[in-house]
């Protein structure tokens, strides 16, 4: 059986393994990643130089605004790592093998759609909350890209605020980093999310995760709304704790009542594994065997 090299690349670490058609995973490596970008490219040619002789293609997944034919990435949000370079051309030149990159949401509701929480679903959404907020649209089982191929960019919506002296403002929906500063910042000491998991009792955390979730429960709801999916699906580290999936779903429902009868909000089911899985689905989307010779 054919073996690939999948890379999950984020702002914080790349996560890649050599994975076969079934995703099974072998090579399971972590390395944090250069915000240099020729050291960026350098550190992804040397991951390549590790596998290449065992696998048969390269699948990416990564931020940013991505043309899925010609994987140029035109996000303004990502850092300049990210955009420097083309990194379809860059791996393939460099590999002689085939090479694809898709958004790291898009690659995670890939993955939900073929075996995790969204394999039964003709029409749902992902919301990864995270460093920041990314998302993705399913629709009759084929991604929805958009025209400029930035569908699903949850994040960017924009939530209108009050000032204590009646001035307004505008801010995008808080991720999980979001949470964590306010909490550090209260107690006057670096804290981490595990920390606000563990500590959701003292009220004065609690008083600032529940302000948080109301806004996570806006973006949630009005998705919803807007889109009319089978399920919004939440990813990235933080859906792995129960309460705050369990207390998203409640205000999602106090505050959109009517949305229990007909929209469900869930964990992803794969985790970590959603985007390297997805980005090979799309790798295979790609490309034939014969391509892949």
């Amino acid at each position: 059986m054919k073996k690939y090299l999948a890379m999950d690349i984020g702002g914080t670490f790349i996560k890649y393994s050599i994975m076969d058609a079934n995703f099974n995973e072998e090579y399971i490596k972590s390395v944090p990643t250069k915000e240099n970008p020729e050291e960026f490219k350098e550190q992804l040619l040397s991951i390549v130089d590790e596998v290449k002789t065992s696998i048969h293609g390269i699948a990416i997944s990564i931020g940013g605004f991505l043309n899925p034919v010609t994987c140029e990435n035109t996000d303004f949000s990502v850092g300049e790592n990210f955009v420097s370079f083309n990194l379809k051309d860059v791996l393939s030149e460099y590999s002689g093998l085939p090479v694809s990159a898709e958004n790291d949401s898009n690659c995670a509701a890939l993955a939900e759609m073929q075996i995790g929480a969204g394999r039964e679903c003709k029409d749902f959404c992902v919301m990864t909350i995270g460093t920041g907020i990314g998302g993705a649209i399913i629709k009759d089982r084929k991604l929805f890209r958009g025209k400029n191929y930035k569908a699903g960019e949850f994040g960017l919506c924009l939530f209108s605020k009050e000032k204590e002296n009646g001035e307004r403002y505008y801010t995008t929906a808080p991720a999980t980093s979001d949470l964590v500063e306010r909490v550090s910042k209260a107690l006057g000491k670096r804290i981490d999310g595990v920390y606000v998991f563990n500590n959701l009792d003292q009220p004065e955390i609690r008083e600032i995760y529940n302000d948080w979730i109301e806004d996570i429960a806006l973006l949630v709801g009005n998705t919803a709304i807007s889109l009319d999916p089978e399920k919004v699906l939440i990813g990235g580290g933080i859906s792995v704790q129960e309460v705050f999936i369990k207390d998203l779903r409640d205000r999602v429902f106090e505050i959109f009542d009517h949305l229990i009868d007909y929209t469900k909000v869930e964990a992803c089911n794969l985790g970590n594994h959603a985007g390297k899985i997805g980005a090979l689905i799309e790798f295979f989307n790609r490309y034939n065997d014969e391509e892949v010779g």
